[in-house]
């Protein structure tokens, strides 16, 4: 680029070595002056002409220029300052006018003028030194733009499938562009989700009117003036400034920066999840929200996006659809995640559902807390009719895209397309390890809700709460496990006081978000009485899990014990015959195997047994004597 001004340079560099010696040269400083005016295309004359730079500022931009450049030209403004090192508004005065008065120029050098976005130090004084701003002096020598705040350049619009919520987004914000003579400041706002395709349909819009882009990002505050020299970027880049909200940045600090943004470059498109209020912004503004794509756009996008990857079978892609909502940015991140975990290999459904988990954030914060999937259907005891319920709602979370997309349901259900389920029955009998084993059939996290944590006195907080839950879950795409869920879910009361109406407000908030959630809960209670009728209608199914009878406790301890303990003589007819929970038996079982390691026996027996079958009596107020013990009676004496 330096090239472009070498007639300038050497021009000067001869006038100001001859300055020193001769004093001021009226036809040398005529000749410079209209080379500097006749300059062509250069990031020089953009800067000219965006600023509308008057022939002083000019000049002493020019001079800057090649004092950066050229040690002979620095050395001779250094020999030429009689009362700071370095150019000052008098000195160029001097140059190209003969005089250092520089009245007839104090209007350039204020503290809002167009110099301030080029020079650091300006002031109206004639011995201010002046000196380049970095990076303006680096777009005039380059031609290129920087700023810590700049992500990228205008760039090729990336050509995935159209989704309708952004094709509905750009052209609503395509017509307001096209419809308005955008003379004052006017703010385009793009929400949505992170993924969504913000960037895209940003570009997309301004790409089809053949206007470049460029995009920010607001990371923190800014004061006057960085904004002030961003704005002049912007201006000479000629770009629309597509703005992304920092997650850090509180919505005042950020709303106040696209204002004054606004109001230095005329227009301005914002990038963030919800969309400003016009009271919270000064300047004129339209908002569009683009929304998550449905389950048919996000099994083209699976389609599309895992072109490049190798997948075991790819109708799978069609199940992940309809058991995961994602957006295009959340869909790459996944098979990006795949392809790492697969070291190389072919991608199996397994695979691909662990890079979805690996996409979003999964932390659900203290009101809610991982259960680790370690149970299969093999370790799931219970009656078939339940297996078969338990089976058919992981199918029904298995065949969404089948039956709400390729066979039209979806349009018939506007919500409610989450399953959801209660699990009743007794304490101890296999509601939790029911809600593991589905989630191990779906390959999906599962988080139980804590209700200390939800349940609140104050009005409001228990919603509010909620509201948190259901949120987060729906980015995270888990599965909700409310134990104890008759808390929530308690019969609806006759108002007879506020105490009531605040709890019935309660139960039927908590129903609408299962109804609006699209994924899995799953509410267990030992007391299915107490639910309100009309909850238990709009549950998709309840499912029994009984108190088990003799032969099924005597399944239950047949794999009560881990294929790797050592046992020996265990009588499962006889212990099947005590009325005991799974989850008594378990305990029992886990008691047993200590006491055999304590003691001097290398196999858990039937005496390791007998004693914890009474230790587990005892917890619950229970005698167990050598009647309970029958003929193991003599195991307990001593």
């Amino acid at each position: 680029m330096l090239q472009e001004y070498n007639e300038i340079f050497h021009e000067l560099n001869k006038y100001l070595i001859s300055f020193r010696k001769k004093g001021f040269d009226d036809p040398a400083s005529q000749k410079i002056r209209k080379l500097i005016s006749d300059i062509g295309d250069t990031p020089l004359k953009r800067v000219f002409s965006t600023f509308g730079l008057d022939e002083f500022s000019r000049c002493l931009t020019v001079t800057a220029m090649l004092c950066d450049v050229s040690f002979t030209a620095a050395n001779a403004v250094k020999g030429l300052c009689t009362v700071k090192n370095g150019i000052t508004p008098g000195l160029i005065s001097a140059l190209f006018y003969g005089t250092y008065d520089i009245s007839q120029h104090i209007d350039a050098l204020g503290r809002y003028s167009p110099l301030s976005c080029i020079f650091m130090g300006t002031a109206p004084f004639f011995d201010t030194v002046m000196t380049l701003k970095k990076d303006m002096a680096y777009y005039i020598h380059t031609g290129i733009i920087i700023d810590e705040s700049i992500v990228m350049y205008d760039e090729e619009v990336e050509d995935i499938i159209p989704l309708r919520s952004n094709m509905i987004a750009q052209e609503e914000t395509g017509s307001i562009i096209d419809s308005c003579d955008i003379t004052e400041p006017f703010i385009i706002q793009l929400c949505g989700e992170k993924g969504s395709g913000r960037h895209t349909a940003a570009m997309e819009i301004f790409h089809r009117r053949n206007m470049g882009t460029m995009l920010l990002r607001m990371d923190s505050g800014k004061d006057e003036d960085s904004i002030r020299e961003l704005s002049a970027k912007i201006l000479l880049s000629g770009d629309i400034p597509i703005v992304e909200k920092g997650k850090d940045v509180s919505q005042s600090i950020y709303c106040g920066f696209l204002d004054r943004l606004a109001e230095e470059t005329g227009l301005v498109v914002s990038i963030s999840t919800d969309p400003c209020s016009s009271d919270e912004l000064y300047c004129d503004t339209f908002a569009a929200v683009i929304q998550r794509p449905d389950v048919d756009e996000q099994y083209l996008l699976w389609k599309k996006l895992s072109e490049g990857y190798d997948i075991d079978n790819r109708e799978e892609l069609r199940e992940i659809a309809g058991e995961f909502e994602m957006n295009p940015g959340t869909i790459k991140k996944a098979l990006s995640f795949a392809g790492r975990l697969s070291g190389g290999r072919c991608l199996t459904a397994s695979m691909i559902k662990k890079g979805c988990y690996c996409s979003v954030d999964r932390d659900m914060g203290e009101k809610a807390v991982r259960i680790k999937r370690v149970f299969g259907w093999e370790d799931l005891i219970i009656p078939e009719k339940s297996r078969i319920l338990l089976k058919a709602a992981c199918d029904q979370v298995k065949l969404r895209f089948d039956v709400y997309e390729k066979w039209g349901f979806s349009r018939k259900l506007p919500y409610g397309k989450g399953v959801s389920m209660i699990f009743t029955g007794p304490p101890g009998t296999g509601k939790t390890m029911g809600a593991q084993v589905i989630a191990s059939e779906l390959g999906m996290d599962i988080y139980k809700v804590s209700l200390s944590n939800i349940v609140s006195k104050y009005i409001g907080e228990t919603e509010k709460n909620l509201e948190e839950i259901f949120t987060k879950a729906k980015k995270c795409r888990v599965i909700l496990f409310f134990d104890e869920a008759d808390v929530l879910f308690s019969k609806r009361t006759e108002v007879k006081d506020s105490n009531d109406k605040y709890s019935n407000m309660e139960s039927a908030f908590l129903l609408q978000k299962i109804e609006e959630y699209t994924g899995v809960v799953i509410l267990a209670t030992n007391l299915v009485q107490n639910f309100d009728e009309a909850f238990k209608r709009r549950m998709r199914f309840i499912i029994d899990f009984p108190f088990p009878d003799e032969s099924y406790r005597r399944e239950m301890w047949k794999t009560a014990f881990p294929d790797k303990t050592p046992v020996k003589d265990i009588d499962i007819d006889f212990l099947a015959k005590y009325e005991l929970s799974g989850s008594n038996i378990k305990n029992i079982a886990l008691h047993a195997a200590f006491l055999a390691s304590a003691s001097e026996s290398s196999d858990v027996e039937m005496k390791h047994i007998i004693l914890a079958v009474k230790n587990e009596f005892s917890k619950s107020g229970k005698t167990f004597t050598a009647v309970e013990a029958g003929e193991y009676c003599y195991l307990l004496e001593g």
